[in-house]
């Protein structure tokens, strides 16, 4: 009965010990996964921040782009406007000669009768 008692023994302390290194593996496996998880976290905020700026980067620059588009017509209709200006300052101008030229003719020939 002696020996079943100390095999028993023996068996119970394999079992702990067995019992301790699973506990002391959980552990190191626990810690592994939790540093790896903060790694994978980092690297998601740093993707996601470069991600972003690359975004906002493509945002400026189309946000240029369509201002110098937008520029280019603004200048195109200045221009147009300019010119429709110019020709209805100088029909404007033709006129008042012509009044003016046609109201001397008017009057001379009223002095010549």
């Amino acid at each position: 009965m002696e020996k079943v008692w100390e095999e028993l023994k023996k068996i119970e302390t394999q079992a702990q010990e067995i019992r301790v290194e699973a506990q002391e593996k959980s552990k190191q496996i626990t810690t592994t996964v939790q540093d790896e998880a903060e790694k994978l976290v980092a690297n998601a905020k740093s993707y996601a921040e470069q991600d972003a700026q690359q975004h906002y980067d493509w945002v400026v620059r189309e946000a240029k782009r369509l201002q110098q588009e937008a520029l280019i017509a603004i200048e195109k209709a200045n221009k147009r406007l300019q010119q429709q200006a110019q020709r209805h300052l100088d029909e404007a101008a033709e006129l008042i000669v012509q009044a003016v030229l046609g109201e001397s003719k008017v009057g001379a020939s009223d002095k010549v009768r």
